[in-house]
């Protein structure tokens, strides 16, 4: 064993591989063997429509669409992701999360690059294993999410500003357009949702020793990127005119109702971030004083101020999310970009650079082996693909959707709301399995907000019917739907559907 370690450790090509490997086998089995299941059809959906409209000439690239409707809840970035995909792989279940499992590879590697460069080799090998074997990313990167995406656009701007601290000067230019480009991609994946992590990281670049030049260069780099990015991409959204389904930032914002989720916030994300935000406790103290004070500006001076920053703006971080009022310790997964290059700090001060009683707790959290984790961690995932996930994509609408295309007649015209927001792919199996028997199927997202004047002959509308929402009994008294004759009706996870047939 010892033996292969040191192989691998001996060339950083050899440590950059066994991270691919080790990563392939947690992201990459039985990625497209369910259907897709929870949100993950609010975000392929959009997408294949997207290129499906691409094909025929009638592209839509900046302003996605589900079901005939504008869908401006999200930036367009996943949706660009699945299309990519999607022609390489065909429209597929795998295809859709194919840019999550590579999102969650490339950061890896990213990780290791990074942590390398900063507290040398084989140290950063640490910090690419703790980033691809840690668990609370291992569901985003196996789904049709943005999550995984953003983590890596998120996690790559955090990382490269804090490098810009520690960079040559005569590379620091490429660095900021590197940081400009991993903004506007944050920005294109999911908004603003990332600005508390990359803030941090500035901010505990600019408390350290960077150069004034180096914090006017991020400012101006970021200020290229923002205004870029809203001006060409998102400004598209504010402009739409025609009938939308949006939701503002302010949704995910301060909600007096759930305070105690927001200051409980910090604590939940690092418990989820075991075991890498065990690192955050070594950067401070006594000991780490001591180290930093012995080494003088020798060699491990360096590693300890980075491991301070790394951990400072891990800390700022979540500060900052409690700040703005985030209650939801989802919103906090970019956090592990800056967690998990502390794993190489910890592997390197336990290798003999600690001093004081700090050796010891190094060997006691790392289960007294360095392979203890990955190892443990390796198993887990194992255990994750084959128990957990099955059960987890279990409620997927697939069976649902193929059994209510039997009742949907050729040239229908469905329209649905609730159904839409809960689980939009039983709707889209239903219209795959429906066009697969030669039957076309129309579906239209239609909110009560913007019924459309004209109403097709033989309308059919798909409802939900259950203990949360009972929209049925809202359109039962709308008078211009006269009768509704039940069709069919069907369950899919907590949710009841019925198809009813409108007889104005």
């Amino acid at each position: 064993m010892k033996a292969a370690i040191a192989w691998v450790c001996a060339r950083r090509w050899r440590q950059a591989l066994l991270l691919v490997i080790v990563s392939a086998a947690i992201f990459l089995p039985r990625l497209g063997a369910t259907g897709l299941s929870m949100s993950e059809g609010h975000r392929a959906i959009p997408a294949w429509e997207m290129l499906e409209d691409a094909r025929a000439g009638e592209a839509h690239w900046l302003v996605p669409r589900m079901f005939e409707t504008a869908y401006l809840r999200k930036p367009p970035g996943m949706l660009w992701a699945i299309a990519g995909s999607t022609a390489v792989f065909g429209e597929t279940e795998f295809a859709a999360r194919f840019p999550s499992a590579l999102s969650a590879m490339l950061l890896g590697l990213a990780v290791w690059w990074f942590a390398t460069r900063w507290f040398g080799s084989p140290w950063g090998l640490a910090a690419g294993l703790a980033q691809v074997l840690l668990p609370v990313t291992w569901p985003s990167a196996r789904s049709a999410e943005i999550e995984s995406l953003h983590l890596l656009t998120t996690g790559l701007a955090c990382l490269v500003a804090i490098h810009m601290g520690v960079c040559r000067s005569r590379s620091v230019l490429g660095w900021a357009a590197v940081f400009a480009l991993a903004l506007a991609a944050m920005l294109v994946t999911k908004g603003p949702a990332g600005v508390p992590f990359v803030l941090a990281a500035v901010l505990v670049l600019g408390i350290g020793k960077a150069s004034l030049k180096r914090l006017i260069m991020l400012v101006i780099a970021a200020s290229l990127s923002v205004s870029l990015t809203m001006g060409w991409v998102l400004r598209p959204f504010s402009q739409v005119t025609e009938p939308a389904v949006r939701q503002g930032v302010e949704s995910f914002l301060w909600d007096t109702s759930n305070v105690l989720e927001i200051l409980t916030l910090g604590p939940v994300v690092l418990l989820t971030m075991l075991p890498a935000s065990l690192a955050l406790l070594f950067p401070w103290g006594p000991d780490a004083r001591r180290e930093r004070q012995a080494s003088g500006e020798g060699a491990t001076a360096p590693t300890v101020d980075l491991s301070r920053k790394l951990a400072g703006a891990s800390v700022l971080s979540l500060a900052f999310l409690t700040a703005f009022g985030v209650d939801n310790a989802r919103y906090g997964l970019p956090l592990c970009a800056l967690l998990t290059p502390l794993a190489a700090y910890v592997a390197r001060g336990s290798a003999g650079a600690f001093v004081g009683t700090r050796p010891g707790i190094a060997r006691a959290l790392l289960l007294r082996s360095r392979v203890a984790w990955p190892v443990l961690l390796l198993i887990g995932g194992v255990l994750y693909l084959g128990v957990f996930e099955p059960k987890r994509r279990a409620s997927s609408g697939r069976d649902a959707g193929i059994a209510l295309a039997a009742h949907l007649p050729d040239g229908a015209e469905v329209w649905a709301d609730e159904m839409i927001e809960a689980r939009p792919e039983v709707l889209y199996y239903a219209v795959r399995e429906a066009e697969r028997q030669g039957r076309d199927v129309r579906v239209r997202w239609l909110k009560p907000s913007f019924l459309p004047d004209e109403q097709p002959a033989g309308l059919l509308l798909l409802l939900r019917d259950d203990d949360l929402i009972d929209e049925v009994g809202a359109f039962q008294v709308v008078s211009r739907f006269g009768g509704l004759r039940e069709l069919s009706r069907g369950n899919v996870h907590k949710y009841t559907f019925v198809l009813l047939e409108s007889s104005e």
